[in-house]
Parts: structure tokens; C-alpha cells; sequence
């Protein structure tokens, strides 16, 4: 099944799938880590495979790996938006953990389609994993987009929400030097003097200038001074 989907003609590829179907091959068939042609359709970005899997073979959409990821997740993680479009409208279940107790959202990758697309299906933006993060603090990470944690934000995430060590979003943006994230949740009702394990408000980890900054716009805003 799997050196089928490497076929790169489309028709020839559609050919070999429907034989393989026809002569009663099971396409929903698992391999050594419980992973069904639909989560490598997903993996690798073919939307022909994963539209003729679903349509003509039926595939389990919401199907999980041993590590709990689902093809929605594979598909989500990877980047290929037209793949999560193709499995939500297909009842891909965006609320589904893995092993880690994460959900598709915490894979958006920093791409805002996806994003977008995650968010119209998510119940709980706010969904925390195993290591407290949530959505919100996993696009902290990297190379933060601005317009994703404004979506995620304008979406319900919460801004002073706290992973196992005891830090708040905004002691992940301070802490890797995104000041203007931080501006961001600062407007968004951030607490700067929110604590963490090792008893750092998030105003202990800005820069000078930048700390000096933080006080002028939480006296400004009314509240406690750093």
C-alpha cells in the first residue's frame, strides 16, 4: 500500500489504489506503529491519496496511532492546510489528544490558515497539555506570529494561564526577548507581576528598558507597580 502512494501520477496512482480496494486489501491496514495510509496521506502531503481514501475506501478519519496522534494532527503539523480543510469536512474530530495531551490546535506550525481552520472546530482553546501549555504558549515558540496569537486571543485563549513550571504566557514571550508580544498581552490583560516556580514575576525577565516600559503601562492601566 505504502510504495502504491508513492506514485506520483495521479491516475495511474487512482488506478492502483481501486485495484488494490477491489481485490479486498484492507486500506485502513496499520503498520508496526499503528499508523493507517490515511495518517501518511496526511504525513506527506497527499490530498489525492487522502480524498480517494476517504471517499471510495472509507477510511477511519479519526483514527490514532500508539502515540495517539490522528491523521488530523500528521496533517496539521506538517502544513498541509488542504488536508485539515479535506478532514474536518469529513468529521475529523479537532478535539482529540494524544499521548501528550495535545490537540491539533497546539500543531498549527505558525501557519494561519490553519489556525483558522483549527479554531472553527476546537471546544476548548484553552486545552492544556501535559506540560500545562497551551495553544497560546505553544505559538510562543519559535518564530512567533503576531496575527496567530491575536486569533488565538480574540478566540477566548487565556492570557494568564500557567504551565507545571509556573510560567504565564507572557513569561515565555519576555523571556525570548518578543517584546512586541508582549506589548500585545500586556493590552490584553497579562499580569506582569505574575510569579512562576523559581518565585520570577514576569517582569523580572524584560530587559531595562523594557521593564521600565512595563511599569509606565501597568501604572498607566491602573494596576500594582513592578
Amino acid at each position: 500500500m505504502q510504495v502504491a502512494t508513492k506514485e506520483a501520477d495521479v491516475v495511474k496512482l487512482q488506478v492502483k489504489l481501486q485495484k488494490l480496494l477491489d481485490s479486498g486489501v484492507n486500506l485502513d491496514v496499520k503498520d508496526e506503529d499503528e499508523r493507517t495510509p490515511l495518517h501518511w496521506a496526511c504525513a506527506t502531503g497527499r490530498l489525492d491519496v487522502a480524498e480517494f481514501l476517504l471517499e471510495h475506501a472509507k477510511a477511519a478519519v479519526n483514527v490514532q496511532d500508539d502515540a495517539g496522534w490522528t491523521p488530523l494532527m500528521s496533517a496539521a503539523s506538517a502544513g498541509h492546510g488542504d488536508i485539515v480543510g479535506l478532514l474536518l469536512s469529513k468529521g475529523a474530530d479537532a478535539n482529540l489528544s494524544n499521548e501528550n495531551g495535545q490537540i491539533p490546535l497546539h500543531y498549527h506550525r505558525g501557519r494561519q490558515e490553519i489556525a483558522e481552520l483549527l479554531l472553527d472546530y476546537t471546544r476548548d482553546v484553552n486545552q492544556a497539555d501535559n506540560t500545562g501549555s497551551t495553544p497560546l504558549m505553544r505559538a510562543l515558540g519559535g518564530n512567533p506570529s503576531p496575527v496567530i496569537i491575536a486569533l488565538l486571543i480574540d478566540h477566548g485563549a487565556k492570557v494568564n494561564t500557567r504551565d507545571v513550571g509556573g510560567n504565564t504566557p507572557l513569561h515565555l514571550a519576555i523571556s525570548e526577548g518578543y517584546e512586541d508580544i508582549a506589548r500585545f498581552l500586556l493590552g490584553n490583560g497579562a499580569n506582569p507581576n505574575a510569579k512562576n516556580n523559581d518565585e520570577e514575576r514576569c517582569i523580572d525577565l524584560a530587559k531595562p528598558a523594557f521593564r521600565g516600559e512595563i511599569h509606565m503601562m501597568t501604572k498607566k492601566n491602573g494596576g500594582d507597580q513592578p
